[in-house]
C-alpha cells in the first residue's frame, strides 16, 4: 500500500515522534540513525533532508519538549495589567497546572528519563529547556527589576540561577518515584515537597523577595502528582 503523503512539516514531525519514542525505550546512546529511518519509515536522503545527525534529532526534539514551558509563560504574559511578580507567580502556577492535568504522561516521561542509561537524553532536555525558557524569563525579571518587585543586579544571571535549580531535584523526583509502590512512598513524597518548598524559598532569595513569596509547590501539589495508594507496599 502507497504511503499516504506527508508534507516536510509533517514528516519532520513524524520522525521527531518517532525518534522520542526509541530514545525512551532504547536510550539515546543504543538508538542509531538506521533505527531512527527504519521506524519513521524514511530513506536515508528522506533523513537527512531534515535532519544532519542523530544530535540534530534530539536537540530538536528537546526544543519541541520545552516549547510547552514557552507557550504557558507566554499565555501569561499576554495579560494585561500584571506587575512582574504576578507575570512571574502565574507563570509557575500555570506550569504546575498543567503537570497536574498531565500527570501520567510526564510520570511515564520522567520514569524513562532518569534511567541511568539516558542520563544523555535527560541532560540535553534539560539544557535545551534552560536555553529556551531563559529569554523569557530574562525579560519577566528584568521587568521586576525595573519595577520594583524584585531586587537583583542583573536578571540574565538571576534567570539563570533560578533555572538551574531546577536540576538539584533530579534525586528527590526519582527518589519519589522508585517509591510510588513501597513502604516509604510517604516519606519519598514528604522529601520531594520538601525540597519544592526549598526551592521556592531559593527563589525568593534570588529575587530578593521576603522567604515564602513564591510558592513554588502548593500544599498537596506532589500527592497530586504521585497519588500515594494506602494499599501499595503492604
Amino acid at each position: 500500500m502507497a504511503r499516504a503523503y506527508l508534507s516536510a512539516n509533517e514528516r519532520r514531525e513524524q520522525i521527531l515522534d518517532r525518534a522520542q519514542a526509541l530514545f525512551f525505550s532504547k536510550g539515546f546512546d543504543a538508538t542509531t540513525v538506521q533505527d531512527l529511518m527504519l521506524a519513521a519509515g524514511v530513506s536515508k536522503g528522506g533523513f537527512y533532508h531534515h535532519f544532519a545527525s542523530k544530535e540534530d534529532v534530539l536537540e530538536a526534539m528537546s526544543e519541541r519538549l520545552a516549547s510547552v514551558s514557552i507557550a504557558l509563560i507566554q499565555d501569561v504574559m499576554a495579560i494585561p495589567g500584571l506587575n512582574a511578580f504576578e507575570r512571574l507567580d502565574q507563570s509557575l502556577r500555570a506550569m504546575r497546572r498543567f503537570k497536574k492535568e498531565n500527570a501520567k504522561g510526564i510520570i511515564a516521561a520522567f520514569n524513562t528519563v532518569l534511567r541511568a542509561e539516558n542520563i544523555v537524553l535527560y541532560d540535553r532536555i534539560n539544557r535545551a529547556n534552560i536555553r529556551i525558557v531563559l529569554p523569557l524569563l530574562s525579560a519577566i525579571i528584568e521587568e521586576g527589576r525595573q519595577d520594583g518587585s524584585f531586587n537583583v543586579p542583573n536578571a540574565r544571571q538571576a534567570a539563570q540561577a533560578i533555572l538551574a535549580l531546577g536540576s538539584m531535584l533530579q534525586d528527590a523526583v526519582a527518589g519519589a518515584l522508585a517509591a510510588r509502590n513501597q513502604s516509604d512512598r510517604q516519606r519519598a513524597n514528604a522529601e520531594l515537597d520538601s525540597a519544592l518548598r526549598w526551592q521556592g524559598i531559593a527563589i525568593d532569595r534570588i529575587l530578593g523577595l521576603p522567604d515564602g513569596s513564591i510558592q513554588y509547590a502548593e500544599p498537596g501539589f506532589v500527592d497530586a502528582l504521585l497519588p500515594v495508594d494506602d494499599k501499595a507496599g503492604r
